[in-house]
């Protein structure tokens, strides 16, 4: 039975890798990589000499047939990304789908399947960023990169609407303009908010202030739905940086310095 693993990498510092992941780098036949010399780097550094194959989002149906026949053929594999966790935001989730369809499933003709997914936990962005964000993180949802443009809004809304902690992933080129695009939708949110209370509000004539009008609804103090913002740049690298608080403080300070908007950005969006 061949084994595709699901190898877990450094998300920066390259010391963040287990010795389990060392090992199976090393034994499979071939590691499939996101980008080929993103990897070299790291197999270089722990002196692993496994033959790579270029595997990610654009790879065509012709890359995952070659791979599915290495599978099929008994060949072992290991499943790696740029950085972090394969299969999160990224095109591992489809290979392990189509490998499982075309290979059998979960029992193929003889009763077992002829492929094997197992997987060699490893860092993640998402948990790296939650795990020092200071916000409850008992439940949390996680929604990947925003769209660029077609749904965006409707993304941006799901964000400021959600019961629970959001975490999303954003690039140095738009990360001030998702910052600013949730400033300016949970103004807007505030100020509906409290236009919608104001027709409950009760005249109020106590200390002779006839006319004064006083907003009775319990939710009078609601304001802003966004409780807590931090955004975690080039987490476990030498430039790590967490920014904490409003997101006029967090845009104010990204923008103070153009060193500051270099980088891979998770932001995490508490209630």
């Amino acid at each position: 039975m061949a084994t595709l693993y699901i190898v877990g990498t450094p998300i920066g510092n390259l010391e963040d890798i287990s010795m389990r992941a060392l090992r199976i780098l090393g034994e499979v036949d071939f590691i499939l990589c996101e980008d080929t010399r993103v990897t070299r780097t790291l197999l270089e550094h722990y002196q692993i000499k496994t033959p790579t194959i270029s595997y990610h989002q654009h790879s065509g149906e012709s890359k995952e047939a070659e791979i599915i026949n290495l599978l099929a053929g008994g060949k072992n594999l290991a499943l790696v990304s740029d950085a972090g966790t394969p299969g999160i935001s990224d095109p591992g989730g489809k290979l392990i789908q189509a490998a499982l369809e075309k290979l059998g499933g979960e029992t193929g003709a003889n009763g077992y399947s002829p492929v094997k997914i197992e997987s060699v936990p490893g860092p993640s962005a998402v948990t790296a960023a939650l795990s020092i964000s200071g916000i409850p993180t008992d439940k949390f949802v996680f929604l990947g990169f925003p769209p660029h443009k077609k749904g965006r809004q409707t993304f941006l809304k799901k964000i400021v609407a959600s019961e629970w902690p959001v975490v999303v992933y954003e690039s140095k080129h738009r990360i001030l303009k998702l910052l600013n695009e949730l400033r300016e939708l949970t103004d807007k949110t505030a100020n509906d908010e409290i236009k919608n209370y104001l027709p409950t509000c009760l005249p109020d004539r106590q200390a002779g202030q006839a006319g004064e009008l006083r907003i009775t609804n319990k939710k009078q103090n609601q304001s802003n739905p966004l409780t807590s913002v931090v955004v975690c740049r080039e987490l476990s690298k030498m430039h790590e940086t967490v920014y904490r608080g409003s997101l006029e403080s967090i845009m104010e300070k990204i923008q103070s310095d153009k060193n500051d908007q270099k980088g891979e950005f998770v932001v995490i969006v508490g209630k």
